[in-house]
């Protein structure tokens, strides 16, 4: 009997030992079931991976861009800065509405190109940023964090670099605060590495430390290819130019373990792919206008709808919806609501509801750059949005600038069709007038611009932006020209023209014929324009014989790939590399002091190179034939000179020049030194 009682006794503790073994080699192998992926811009996310672990697997993964990507360029429109920004803050939710992934965002500004993180952070608040990301990661809880790029110097951007660097700094906290979470704290932070950085991958062993994972396949009930669904999610970029041919098939992915243990990858047990009955309750809140304001005598009337579209009985909002049965609730006033409207050809129109001002401002001119002591006239178009009828705005100028049209502006509108009203605004500089704003105010406040978006792939919206334009007096002797100016990816190359005094053409590049260059003294080319203007290989052969028989050709930056609409750029090729300098202070050193664009019409000095934003120059010239001739040589601190920010050559009786610097951001602040700098392009002397 006591051999009996030991023996149960032993093989009770033994039980106990082998289960407490297993429920440890069981919680060890936990799959992945959370993953917080983390970059620094839109588009920097992994879409097909993203859609693996999403639709295929059935995990729950989140993409925190730490910006907007306002600081980038626009493939599809004229928006830059603030804009852009929304835009591509909107193609990153519609991105997620097809790899199923949730969508977050840090306050970390997006400024363009840096160079290295150090850069970066002198600019982005990392102590700050790294709260954003705790408090993110612990409303998500993520098993895992995973970075796009490495925290060294192979990310081969500041921006990217802190990214990965930001990551690590979110997972040493959360795990040196782990008890304050309730002991939850992610695995491990992995980089998810590619060929882009390590051509041998798909020969690599795998290991604790190096995953292989084969991604794709079939999704049953979406009837598409995973991989299929990750590149339209990865589409929905517009702005950025990364539409792409569907991926179908299988991919290997790789994830390079930074810190922390090594975790389970094996798929969980219930894939999304794998048909299963759900109670399904539709939602949604709409509203019976596009947008509201504190002026409106008619509150906004928010409804939520709710239709039960399964086949059992739901509780919404304490009521019980039988199947298939509809219900309209109030909504909550602080819910995100929708404006809906049926076209017959796109079907569904949604776009959000947004508080707008009950007035808003619109010139079109980014500036108004006076060059001579005389009257100018400024379009401006007011825009109603509240129900109010009565409104008066106030025209305000910076010293020195004699207002010739009245000062206060007034109307009454009908409140159902008067919505848009026009006016000229007539100035005239005195003898020293100082630098401001021209601005409206109503109310006891300044009005502000709107930038309507309006692009199929993702939801129409509005932007509110500051509404005063730069104005600038900057005196010129300049001659009376007909410039030609062939539009790229948005620029303001032909505003910036018109404010200096010169008659500006537009040119088609499909339609331009050789009587549309007679009578031209320039062309001048848009931003990108060898990328993203069709037809420019037939441009080329028309400018040629122009610009030999003493036409000037002046060509802004293009980027250093292969979407080329032309063969070369201009008559005489060259080579494009991705050199630039960011740092915006930084002082060139000028080469050829006395060639004629240096000196005339204005002697340009180190004073024109002031007040700059976002960065010098892009996409340098990185080789060129004897006939070119280097103008300027400057580089960010730490970096060899490099001389490819503006380059001229003579090419018969004319010239060519290829002009990387980024006066194209500097219109748009009233900067005095990218006008002169513009002026010396068209008009230098002979």
């Amino acid at each position: 009997m006591e051999l009996e009682v030991q023996f149960r006794t032993g093989m009770k503790k033994l039980c106990l030992i082998v289960l407490l073994a297993w429920v440890a080699c069981s919680l060890a192998a936990q799959p992945v079931q959370r993953i917080l992926y983390v970059a620094a811009h839109p588009d920097d996310e992994n879409t097909r991976l993203i859609a693996h672990w999403s639709r295929a697997e059935g995990r729950e993964v989140a993409y925190v861009s730490l910006t907007r990507g306002e600081g980038g360029q626009n493939l599809i429109g004229p928006e830059l800065g603030p804009a852009l920004g929304a835009i591509r803050e909107a193609e990153l939710r519609e991105a997620r509405k097809i790899d199923g992934a949730q969508q977050f965002f840090t306050s970390a500004p997006d400024f363009g190109f840096s160079k290295n993180p150090e850069e970066t952070f002198q600019i982005w608040n990392r102590e700050q940023l790294l709260g954003e990301l705790i408090a993110l990661a612990a409303e998500f809880r993520p098993d895992v964090i995973v970075t796009r790029f490495p925290p060294d110097s192979r990310a081969g951007h500041g921006h990217h670099t802190a990214s990965a660097m930001l990551a690590l700094d979110l997972f040493a906290r959360l795990q040196r605060d782990r008890p304050s979470h309730g002991d939850w704290a992610p695995k491990a932070v992995y980089w998810n590495t590619s060929s882009w950085w390590a051509k041998d991958l798909d020969s690599a062993a795998a290991s604790d430390s190096l995953v292989k994972l084969r991604i794709g396949g079939y999704h049953k009930a979406l009837e598409k290819s995973v991989l299929q669904i990750g590149t339209e999610a990865r589409s929905m970029h517009k702005s950025q130019g990364f539409g792409a041919v569907n991926d179908h098939g299988f991919r290997n992915e790789f994830l390079q373990l930074l810190a922390g243990q090594p975790c389970a990858w094996e798929a969980p047990l219930a894939p999304l792919n794998q048909e299963h009955a759900a109670l399904h309750l539709w939602r949604d809140v709409l509203a019976d206008r596009p947008w509201f304001t504190d002026r409106d005598s008619l509150p906004l009337r928010r409804v939520e709808r709710a239709v039960n579209e399964s086949l059992e009985p739901i509780r919404v909002n304490g009521r019980l919806l039988q199947p298939g049965e509809r219900a309209e609730f109030d909504a909550n006033p602080l819910e995100a609501a929708y404006y809906t409207v049926g076209d017959r050809v796109k079907g569904e129109l949604r776009r959000p509801v947004v508080h707008a001002d009950p007035l808003s401002v619109r010139v079109e001119q980014p500036a108004l750059v006076a060059t001579q002591i005389k009257e100018y006239r400024v379009d401006v178009t007011f825009t109603r949005w509240a129900l109010a009828k009565e409104f008066a705005v106030e025209v305000r100028v910076p010293k020195g600038w004699k207002l010739r049209s009245p000062k206060v502006l007034q109307w009454t509108a009908d409140p159902h069709s008067d919505r848009d009203r026009h006016y000229v605004v007539v100035l005239e500089p005195e003898a020293n007038p100082e630098p401001g704003l021209l601005e409206f105010w109503s109310q006891g406040r300044a009005l502000r611009q709107v930038v309507e978006l309006r692009y199929d792939h993702i939801p129409h919206t509005e932007v509110w932006m500051d509404g005063g334009i730069p104005m600038r007096y900057l005196p010129m002797s300049l001659p009376k020209a007909a410039v030609g100016v062939i539009e790229g990816a948005g620029d303001d190359a032909a505003e910036a023209l018109k404010q200096l005094g010169f008659a500006v053409c537009r040119l088609d590049p499909r339609t331009m014929t050789a009587q549309d260059l007679k009578g031209l003294s320039a062309v001048v080319t848009g931003i990108r324009a060898y990328n993203a203007t069709p037809g420019m290989d037939r441009a080329n052969a028309l400018l040629e014989p122009w610009i030999k028989a003493g036409g000037r050709l002046v060509m802004q930056y293009a980027t250093a790939s292969t979407d080329r609409t032309a063969d070369q750029m201009g008559p005489i090729p060259f080579e494009l590399g991705r050199k630039r300098v960011t740092v915006e202070t930084v002082a060139p050193t000028v080469l050829q002091p006395q060639h004629p664009i240096w000196t005339s019409p204005n002697a340009l000095t180190a004073a024109d190179f002031e007040g700059w934003v976002q960065e010098r120059g892009l996409y340098f010239a990185e080789q060129w034939p004897a006939q070119f001739t280097p103008l300027l040589e400057w580089s960010d601190p730490g970096e060899p000179p490099t001389q490819g920010a503006l380059i001229t050559a003579r090419y018969g009786q004319g010239s060519v020049t290829y002009c990387a610097l980024s006066l194209f951001r500097q219109w748009r602040e009233g900067v005095p030194g990218a006008y002169r700098i513009l002026a010396n392009l068209i008009a230098h002397e002979r």
